[in-house]
Parts: C-alpha cells; sequence; structure tokens
C-alpha cells in the first residue's frame, strides 16, 4: 500500500554467500596444494594437472546428483563437499607417485630405449592396476561411513542428510575416477623426462629421517605396541572433558537479545523496556555497525535483533 515500505531486518543471503565463497576458497588450495606437492615430490608439474582436472569433475559429478534428487545448495550441503575435498585428491596422487615408480623402474631396466607409444601405455596401465582396486575399495569405504548419517530422523535428519548425500556423492564420483579417468590423464599427462626418487633432495632428506625411525619401531615392535596403547589410554580422560553441543557457533552477522517481564505487566511497561534495552545496545555498538529492531510477541516479549551491516 501507499506510504508502506517494507525493510528486510533477517537476511541470510550473506550467509549463504560467504558459505559458497568458502567452498570456492577450499577448492582453490586445494589445487594449490595438490600443485606444490606433485611439484616439490615428483618435479613434474604436469602430474599434477591429473589431479586437478579430476577434482572440479568429482564435484561437477556431485551438483548433478543433487539437482536430480532436488537438493539445493546450502550450507549443509555445500559443508560436505568441502569435508570431501580433501579425500577425493587422494587416490590421483598415489596412483601418480606409483606410476613415477614404474616408470622410473622400466628406464633403469631400458636405459637406452625411448618409453613411447604402447609401452607407454602398458607401463602406466601395470602401474594403475597395481593400486587400483586398493583405492577404489578404501573411497568406496569412505562413501559408506557416512550410511549411519541417513539413519537419522526428525530434525537430525533433516539437519545432516544434505552433508551426508554431497560427501556420498562426491566421494563415489572420486573412486569411480579413480579407475576410469586418472589412469587415462596419466598415459597422456605423464610423459616427458621422469626425475628419478633419490634425485630429488627433498626425498632424500625425508627418507633419511624416516628409515631409521622405521628401523628402531620395527627392532621393537611390542615396546611400539605398548607406546601406542598408553598413548590411546591417555587420550580417553581429556576426551571426555571436551563437552559437546549440537550446532557449532556460527557468525551470523547478527545477533539477539529476548526477555520476558513478569505476569500481568502492562504494554507500555514491556515496550518501555524493551526500548531501555535498545538504547544500552546502541551505547555499545559502533555507529557504522548497527542497526537495532524491536519487536513485541502477543505474549508481551520483546526482542531486541542487532544486525552488523557489512
Amino acid at each position: 500500500p501507499a506510504g508502506v515500505d517494507i525493510v528486510p531486518v533477517y537476511d541470510r543471503s550473506n550467509l549463504i554467500k560467504r558459505a559458497v565463497d568458502n567452498l570456492a576458497g577450499k577448492l582453490a588450495e586445494e589445487f594449490l596444494i595438490v600443485t606444490i606437492v606433485c611439484a616439490l615430490f615428483l618435479f613434474h608439474l604436469r602430474s599434477a594437472l591429473v589431479a586437478i582436472v579430476t577434482l572440479p569433475i568429482g564435484i561437477l559429478i556431485a551438483f548433478i546428483v543433487m539437482h536430480y534428487q532436488n537438493e539445493n545448495a546450502n550450507i549443509m550441503s555445500l559443508g560436505g563437499i568441502a569435508i570431501a575435498i580433501g579425500a577425493m585428491v587422494d587416490a590421483a596422487v598415489v596412483m601418480i607417485e606409483n606410476a613415477h615408480k614404474h616408470i622410473e623402474r622400466w628406464r633403469h631396466a631400458n636405459p637406452d630405449v625411448e618409453l613411447a607409444g604402447e609401452t607407454q601405455w602398458r607401463v602406466i596401465g601395470d602401474a594403475a592396476a597395481e593400486v587400483g582396486p586398493a583405492l577404489f575399495f578404501s573411497l568406496l569405504i569412505i562413501t559408506l561411513s557416512f550410511i549411519p548419517v541417513f539413519t537419522l530422523e526428525a530434525q537430525e535428519g533433516r539437519l545432516f542428510s544434505p552433508l551426508a548425500f554431497t560427501k556420498t556423492y562426491a566421494m563415489a564420483a572420486s573412486a569411480g575416477l579413480a579407475v576410469t579417468l586418472i589412469p587415462v590423464l596419466m598415459g597422456y599427462l605423464i610423459r616427458g623426462r621422469i626425475p628419478p626418487e633419490d634425485a630429488n633432495p627433498l626425498n632424500r632428506a625425508l627418507i633419511a629421517l624416516y628409515r631409521p625411525l622405521l628401523d628402531r619401531v620395527l627392532a621393537a615392535p611390542k615396546t611400539t605396541l605398548v607406546v601406542a596403547v598408553i598413548i590411546a589410554a591417555a587420550t580417553i580422560y581429556p576426551a571426555t572433558r571436551l563437552g559437546g553441543e549440537f550446532m557449532p557457533r556460527q557468525d551470523k552477522g547478527k545477533f539477539s537479545l529476548s526477555f520476558k517481564t513478569a505476569p500481568g505487566s502492562s504494554l507500555d511497561y514491556t515496550v518501555a523496556k524493551g526500548r531501555e534495552l535498545v538504547e544500552k545496545l546502541l551505547e555499545a555498538l559502533k555507529p557504522e555497525d548497527r542497526t537495532v529492531v524491536q519487536m513485541l510477541d502477543l505474549e508481551q516479549k520483546s526482542l531486541a535483533e542487532i544486525s552488523r551491516l557489512t
């Protein structure tokens, strides 16, 4: 009607936008980490493309299934994607490293022969077949680990099922890509000069640190198990003191305060008390960050809600 303005006071679009931006940021971080790992440990940038290409494809597959399931992109569903990102590239990194080892052994056995053509694909195929089944089932186990979440009902089920669905879809897509697309990409991209493992100074330094430790624990297996049990037992008491809550803290860009007056209080008294609370809140907030809305319900409860404008 004329003279009436509708002003939104509770807008969650900023929270959703931050969640989407966070997912995009995690994807960019994952791409960067994969590239750095492959560059540092494998000395081969094209190998990083194998993992980088498969990551968005796996996420796209999860989004396609979400579309046909009529599951929208909310905070929990995007959270499932964010959780799965870290594990989705594991198979690609392991298969790339194993392919490098197979190529290194082949060139050591055939120093004067160029690795190309059918021989190249056979070496890559042997490397993929060696670790592919184990990687597929390991990712499948992670996929199935969220099945108990689907048994939740009522509010818990509505809250966590989108996260479980999207994480399951992303991990299932990753498991499928591990035995289909990744071996093909390795055949096309892992070519040229592949430096041996001992040519990398970082690998030599880490192996020099790891082998003495490995020799010690293998020389005293019983002592190693006892120490592991003691450490595990020592975590029981701290675990019982952690506490818990239904939902973690979130920065929604606003907070709300509510109070109830005594039964029988007049409407004028309740409104006046609400105004006092609003005035104190306005004094505590910076002028550029404060937007205060006071609401009164049928039970004479005054609600003062403050939205920090960003």
